[in-house]
């Protein structure tokens, strides 16, 4: 499973910074939408804001997470560095279970978040 969330992080390294752009951008217009709205009216793209941030975050975090998953231990290797490499790829794991609960922590927020715009404006 690690071995194919790092081919998938690879393969969207390219958009790390696309990625960064979209959430420096993002954050930007939600404090300018803050900072400027005198009603709630004017807070149209606040929530929107809020969810490509979010998301934008969450991706690139995803990348420079999952780009660097160490090898699996393999029976040629010293019985320390066996041991070392387990360790390290049972912290992804934990990583991982720690990414997925916040993805679907994530994903409900965003679907709250989405029906409460829509009910609003």
């Amino acid at each position: 499973m690690l071995d194919k969330l790092q081919k998938l992080a690879l393969l969207l390294r390219p958009l790390s910074r696309v990625f960064l752009i979209l959430a420096i951008l993002s954050l930007s217009y939600g404090i300018y939408v803050l900072l400027v709205s005198r009603s709630q009216s004017d807070d149209l793209g606040l929530i929107p804001a809020l969810m490509l941030f979010t998301w934008a975050t969450m991706a690139r975090s995803f990348i420079g997470l999952f780009a660097h998953v160490p090898p699996r231990a393999e029976k040629a290797m010293k019985f320390v560095t066996r041991i070392k490499a387990r360790l390290s790829r049972a912290l992804y794991y934990c990583f991982l279970t720690l990414f997925a609960i916040a993805t679907g922590f994530l994903l409900l927020t965003t679907w709250q978040l989405s029906s409460a715009w829509r009910m609003m404006y």
